[in-house]
Order: structure tokens, then C-alpha cells, then sequence
């Protein structure tokens, strides 16, 4: 099953949303979990674990919980202990999530590592703001924070192995590894660009980065996935509303091609065998594009489409 999140409150439709894909590329749609405002989700164990931004009524803080494959029983409500919680991983029974205001790396809603440091964009780089968390292929955890420009490896105890930056002021977003887990591949948001690391034994080494020629200033990087057989690189626009297509050869990168979105702001998209799913939050809506006939085989409406887990 297909899960799309959509960021609104349940009376606005928001929750999650399972779909089965259809070879023709059209989605059908198989099942739906209320919930208030859900900012991301990944595939795990028990099903889904799913962020929601503020669901508590006397605080700000975010929560996540569990809910089954079928998206019929869900577990209880826990806290981030920060805000707005924008991305977290799941290893066994551990669950590690970044809080993006709060700056800080949370495991189990228990052990709190708080980030300090800036960077020099004005408004967007005063303080940490952890964007992305994420299983190394060597078990060890990759954190993007965008406020200071960091890519940070941490043991599974929180405690810091090893940083590295991208250029001052480009906020790292998020990352993938390559498919032989020997190069790291960012998208910086704030300067839409992709940082290239080496990695081995929990160092990165920058070697790498590639700007994206934009026609709109106010272009952002946003969401950043590899291709199934790790030969090409696909890249989120918002503003710009494209995914960017690199080939790709260890640390060089090659524009194969942009495609439009179809729709506006492109938060995040998956891929699903031969097809390009797209969550385009501010126009609302889900785009399927078919990536060997260059099509658009589905679109159907969903206000605050903002997450595809697969």
C-alpha cells in the first residue's frame, strides 16, 4: 500500500490515506486514517509511524504514534518533546525524530539532544533547525540541520561521531545514500543545490556541490530520492514546481532532464516502480507521472498534500 499524508485537520479531510497503485498508473484508493495535521510517515514493523505537528491541547509540542498497515488501529499519542517534528526513522523499537523549531534530535520521546550553533541566512539560520534524521548503512544516524548547514553522524545513543558543512548559508535539507552506501547525497534548500560527501565509518567528507539553475528566486530544494537501481537522482523544486533528474556517477552528477510536478510546491514524492508520485501541498494535490512514457496518468485533489510513504 501507497500512503499519502494530508496536513489539515480532520474536519478538512486531513489524515492518512492508503492507495493501491494500478498498472495504469491511476491510484485507488483503499483505506483512510483520521488524524489532525500529519507531517510525515515511514513504512516499519508495526505498520506506519506517523508525526503529527500539535496534537496536544495544552502545549505546542508534536506527537507520533503507531498505526497498523491497514490503517485501522493506532496506538497512543507521544510526545516529540519539541516542535513542529518534521522527520524521524525507526530502527527496531527505537524511534528517532528531529524537531525543526526546536532545533533538537529526540529518541523514544525520551533522550532529548539539543543542538546549538547558526549559520548566516537572517532569518532562517538564527538556530538549529534539524530537518531530516536517518539509518546509516552502517548503523550508525545522519542528521540534517538546516540552521547551521551541518550534516551531523550520531551513534545510536545520540552521541556525536562525527560533522561535516555544506556551504555557508545553503541549509541542508535532507540526504540518500548511494546505492553502496559510499556517498551521501544532499539537498540544500535554501541555495537549491545537491552536496556530495564521501562516507565511510561514520565521517563524510564533502567533495561536491552542484547548483540548480532556477528561473524562479525563490526556488527551494525540497525532498531528495534515488532511483531503484541507484543510476539516477531525482529533486524536488518548490517554487520552480520540478523534479530535477541528475545521472549519476559516485561523486559527479549530470541534469538529465526536469519535469514538471504538476502542480505547486512539491513537498515531497516517492517512487513506486515506473512511476513518479508528487505531493504538491500548496495547490492540493497528488500527481502520478509515468516515468517511461513522460505522462501524467493520475491527479486526484488533496488539501495539504505534504507526504508519500512507500
Amino acid at each position: 500500500m501507497i500512503y499519502v499524508l494530508s496536513c489539515e485537520t480532520v474536519e478538512n479531510g486531513g489524515g492518512i490515506y492508503g492507495y493501491d497503485l494500478t498498472e495504469k498508473g491511476e491510484l485507488i484508493q483503499l483505506a483512510y486514517f483520521p488524524c489532525d495535521r500529519p507531517m510525515y510517515a515511514v513504512k516499519c514493523k508495526k505498520g506506519l509511524c506517523v508525526l503529527l505537528r500539535q496534537p496536544f491541547e495544552k502545549k505546542n509540542f508534536s506527537g507520533y504514534f503507531y498505526v497498523d498497515e491497514n490503517l485501522q488501529t493506532a496506538t497512543e499519542i507521544k510526545s516529540t518533546q519539541g516542535v513542529v517534528a518534521c522527520h524521524l526513522c525507526v530502527d527496531n523499537a527505537d524511534v528517532y525524530i528531529v524537531n525543526y523549531l526546536s532545533g533538537n534530535i529526540v529518541k523514544n520521546g525520551e533522550i532529548i539532544l539539543q543542538r546549538t550553533g547558526k549559520s548566516m541566512h537572517p532569518t532562517r539560520q538564527t538556530e538549529p533547525h534539524t530537518h531530516f534524521v536517518d539509518k546509516t548503512p552502517d548503523g550508525y544516524l545522519a542528521v540534517c540541520d538546516l540552521g547551521t548547514d551541518t550534516l551531523a553522524i550520531y551513534d545510536k545513543d545520540l552521541q556525536l561521531i562525527s560533522e561535516e558543512k555544506v556551504p555557508s548559508g545553503y541549509g541542508i535539507r535532507h540526504l540518500v545514500f548511494s546505492k553502496d552506501g559510499k556517498y551521501i547525497y544532499a539537498v540544500n534548500e535554501l541555495v537549491p543545490s545537491i552536496s556530495v560527501f564521501e562516507y565511510a565509518n561514520g565521517k563524510a567528507k564533502p567533495v561536491n556541490t552542484v547548483e540548480m539553475e532556477c528561473k524562479n528566486e525563490k526556488a527551494n530544494g525540497a525532498a531528495i530520492r534515488l532511483s531503484a537501481d541507484g543510476k539516477y537522482l531525482y529533486v524536488s523544486l518548490r517554487e520552480e514546481n520540478v523534479i530535477c533528474v541528475f545521472e549519476v556517477n559516485g561523486e559527479e552528477l549530470t541534469l538529465v532532464q526536469k519535469t514538471d510536478c504538476g502542480g505547486d510546491s512539491p513537498r515531497d514524492f516517492n517512487l513506486f516502480n515506473d512511476y513518479l508520485i508528487s505531493c504538491n501541498e500548496k495547490s492540493g494535490n497528488v500527481a502520478v507521472y509515468d516515468l517511461k512514457n513522460g505522462k501524467f496518468t493520475d491527479d486526484i485533489k488533496m488539501d495539504g498534500a505534504l507526504c508519500c510513504a512507500i
